[in-house]
């Protein structure tokens, strides 16, 4: 366990650990967090002579003891408590870089007070000065939770623009952190109005909201606001509702979304229509309705996808008919389908399989019922629907067959194919193969060995050879692993 250098100063001699804290200026570079550390680890007084000691240290050795001091309280903001009102004051006093770490501090510190809250929004000035800053999303995010409980709507232009900026980094779970965290503080500083806002600046009814809200507000506060909205664009408004699409707290943003569904930019419409699936408690499926309407077909599909993400009591009938509307696309068609699928809809699927004169609708509806089917009820379905099929709709029936059918399946398929003649039957053998190549494994041979001998004897001859070596590339591994007796075929570089 390594020694701490300062084991003999006594704890409770505030001169002896100012002397401490000064003594970080002689130590190297290298060792100066462990240093740091040593005097934290004290205990007693040493952070409160740290924390009133620094203002007095160069800019550099402050900035080091902050980050220090802000992983400390981050780990035992409990420790803070008594300290919260020394760091508060000292925040003016020490350099402009060490304040982003002392706010982050404070923050962290305060979810342990009992007026924490009411104590972290009297650094809304503090907080507003980091908005301002280039501090990174992290700290920033604190800030604004600070301006929230402070009340600052001033601050409101201000993470406007670090919205704006921080899209880039929405890869990253910081930025998408610090979006979510912004979006959050906007609906509780600004409102609904505010919201609706961010989706489409030009919304009447959007600014009409607002001015009602607003009006007893600073009218330079509300342009300054709605001029950082005006300045956002269609991007914009289409990253914020993927936010919420990913969110945990998607359901207090239905007043972004709807604003989304009546945007002039079809592909904004599009990402609220796919925002909507998530945040279907929050929503009626009527507001999706109406883009069900919508001149863009890419809307359109979008808004049946998202149908499926309610219950079939609240949109099974709606998707039915559209899955049987002639005049529209086959690939909307087919979502509406597919979202009856995602509901378990057997009901309607059927329906649409008796009533649809369209063959192609009629033999997808035909194969997600056969998936919804008890399983063995299921396969004789589908195995019938593989034999009837045209040719041309093989290629919609396989993917639910081969997805279907299970390797202990076998033994029915070799019945089927016994039973039957013709071109069912060609199609049956050619489905065995299938089978024996793409579910090939331990399952399957142990459903093989339970087969009447001569059946695993016709099996054996079905099976798919194994495959053999190229004789080309093994030549070519045996010369790459003789030449300098390293094998480079297994350094791949990712």
């Amino acid at each position: 366990m390594k020694k701490n250098r300062f084991k003999d100063v006594d704890v409770k001699n505030v001169e002896a650990l100012r002397n401490a804290v000064y003594e970080l200026k002689n130590v190297s570079k290298r060792k100066l967090n462990d240093a740091i550390c040593d005097i934290i680890d004290l205990g007693g007084y040493s952070i409160a002579v740290m924390v009133d000691t620094m203002p007095e240290l160069e800019a550099g050795l402050q900035l080091e003891i902050a980050k220090k001091l802000e992983d400390f309280f981050y780990f035992h903001p409990e420790n803070g408590r008594k300290l919260f009102g020394r760091i508060k004051k000292t925040l003016p006093l020490v350099d402009e870089s060490v304040r982003k770490h002392f706010i982050a501090s404070l923050s962290d510190i305060s979810a342990e007070m009992e007026d924490g809250e009411k104590e972290l929004g009297m650094l809304g000035d503090e907080a507003l000065a980091i908005l301002q800053s280039e501090a990174d999303l992290m700290r920033m995010s604190k800030a604004i939770e600070i301006a929230v409980k402070g009340s600052r709507k001033d601050s409101m232009p201000h993470i406007i623009n670090l919205m704006k900026k921080s899209i880039k980094n929405l890869d990253e779970y910081q930025g998408y952190q610090f979006i979510e965290t912004a979006l959050l503080a906007m609906k509780s500083l600004g409102g609904e109005s505010i919201l609706r806002l961010m989706i489409n600046p030009a919304s009447a009814n959007a600014l009409k909201q607002l001015r009602m809200e607003w009006r007893e507000a600073d009218e330079s506060l509300t342009n300054n606001v709605l001029n950082a909205l005006e300045a956002v664009d269609e991007d914009f408004a289409q990253v914020m509702l993927k936010v919420i699409e990913l969110s945990e707290f998607s359901l207090p943003f239905a007043a972004m979304i709807n604003e989304g569904l009546s945007h002039p930019d079809k592909w904004v419409r599009q990402a609220a229509a796919g925002t909507m699936q998530k945040a279907s408690e929050g929503l009626e499926p009527e507001a999706l309705s109406r883009l069900l309407n919508d001149e863009a077909p890419e809307v359109r599909l979008m808004a049946v996808t998202s149908l499926g993400g309610f219950t079939a009591a609240q949109t099974g009938g709606l998707l039915e008919s559209i899955a049987m509307k002639s005049d529209e696309t086959m690939d909307i068609r087919l979502n509406a389908l597919y979202a009856l699928y995602s509901q378990r809809n057997l009901a309607a699927l059927i329906s649409i399989v008796k009533a649809s004169d369209n063959l192609k609708i009629k033999t997808n509806a035909n194969s997600m019922a056969a998936m919804l089917m008890p399983h063995s009820e299921g396969i004789e379905h589908i195995l019938e629907l593989y034999g009837k099929a045209s040719e041309e709709l093989l290629p919609d029936v396989m993917p639910y067959l081969t997805e279907l059918v299970e390797p202990e399946d076998i033994h029915t398929l070799i019945e089927v194919h016994g039973k039957s003649t013709g071109q069912v039957r060609e199609r049956m053998l050619n489905l065995i193969h299938i089978v024996l190549e793409q579910k090939a494994g331990h399952r399957l041979d142990s459903a093989i060995d339970k087969l009447p001998m001569a059946e695993q004897e016709a099996i054996k001859m079905l099976k798919p050879a194994p495959k053999k070596h190229d004789k080309e590339t093994e030549t070519h591994h045996h010369e790459e692993e003789c030449g300098c007796g390293h094998h480079h075929h297994h350094h791949h570089r990712y």
